[in-house]
């Protein structure tokens, strides 16, 4: 059903160490139509590189930096901006990486996406290359049959796209419009993760609770690719590696598991030792073998403070006893109530998918 009055939008941007393109963000982002009543949350990781002095002095009325004070990673800054846009009542949740570049009217498709279609819970935009020329995603895939995460029509000209909407497993994390239903049902971003595959592990959790990802043909942005340049990084062997396997024991089953586990044993795990081994990054080839037993052994998947959710209800709490009427008062008590229960169902299931 289409809502009547303007929704409201809380906008998530993380910084870590990027100022200048968080900067260059605000000020796209307020040319951007659409949307409704706006407020957006940028987040500080931790920079320690004067970001947050670059970002204060931009900001406008609407638009809040929230200084995490070490850096905490994708999932767990996100949801902090995330856990403000709720406390404030927001329909829907925008998340951006600083180094993306928007059209004027890339928001109303994904907008018209998600109210056109009940149990579609994310939508995301086409991204196209930092030139325009080459398309870097139309959202992503997975297989938990060999752990391949891949971007859809990676590398493929624009014009080949022809179709309105189509499905994708998992929204690519540098940008997505989410449903604030999506959050209370499913949880935030797995925050023991720290970088890598939070995107694909909250498509997945929330495909388990029948909520569709939608790809939105007519809605384009622009993003810089800087995957290639992390390739013999430490921190992201280790944590890609990890998380790699984190998503399959959570989901895979039985026998998918095995399977992953032998392509990764006899084929991915050497491959990538090697590769770093023998262009003398001795660092990052540690970093794979600690990922592989950190996946495999490690406690961080068993965190469930994705699923802590505001107390505060969509209706703002009375302040004062007899400062609102007892039907407000009531329909305030109703709502604890009911995210006490729903966080004790997602916490449940959560923990039964990890046996």
């Amino acid at each position: 059903m289409i809502r009547k009055e303007p929704p409201k939008l809380a906008v998530v941007i993380v910084n870590y160490r990027s100022g200048r393109e968080t900067a260059e963000l605000l000020k796209s982002l307020r040319q951007v139509r659409g949307g409704g009543e706006r407020n957006i949350y940028v987040v500080d990781s931790g920079s320690g590189d004067g970001s947050c002095d670059v970002v204060r002095s931009c900001l406008s009325g609407n638009e809040f930096l929230v200084e995490a004070g070490e850096n905490l990673g994708y999932g767990a800054c996100n949801n902090i901006g995330i856990r403000k846009g709720m406390e404030w009542g927001a329909d829907y949740f925008l998340i951006l990486n600083p180094d993306v570049r928007l059209e004027k009217d890339f928001l109303p498709p994904l907008l018209i996406a998600l109210e056109a279609r009940p149990r579609c819970g994310v939508a995301v935009p086409v991204t196209l290359s930092d030139d325009g020329s080459r398309i870097q995603s139309v959202g992503g895939d997975f297989s938990l049959w060999t752990g391949r995460a891949r971007r859809r029509f990676f590398g493929k000209d624009p014009a080949s796209l022809r179709r309105d909407f189509d499905r994708a497993v998992f929204a690519v994390g540098h940008c997505m419009l989410v449903k604030s239903e999506f959050f209370e049902d499913v949880g935030l971003f797995h925050e023991g993760y720290f970088l890598y595959y939070e995107d694909v592990e909250i498509g997945l959790r929330g495909a388990g609770e029948y909520w569709e990802t939608m790809v939105v043909y007519q809605s384009r942005i622009r993003h810089k690719d800087t995957t290639g340049g992390r390739l013999f990084d430490p921190m992201v062997n280790h944590v890609a590696t990890r998380n790699q396997v984190w998503v399959e024991r959570c989901y895979a089953g039985p026998a998918r598991l095995l399977c992953f586990l032998l392509i990764s044993f006899l084929l991915r795990w050497p491959w990538k030792f090697a590769r770093c081994f023998f262009t003398f990054h001795l660092k990052a080839s540690f970093m794979v073998i600690k990922g592989c037993w950190t996946g495999l052994f490690g406690r961080g998947l068993h965190g469930v403070s994705h699923l802590a959710l505001p107390v505060v209800p969509r209706k703002a709490r009375p302040e004062a006893p007899g400062s609102n009427s007892g039907e407000v008062v009531a329909r305030w008590i109703e709502a604890q109530d009911a995210y006490l229960i729903t966080k004790h169902k997602l916490d449940q299931n959560y923990r039964k998918r990890l046996r």
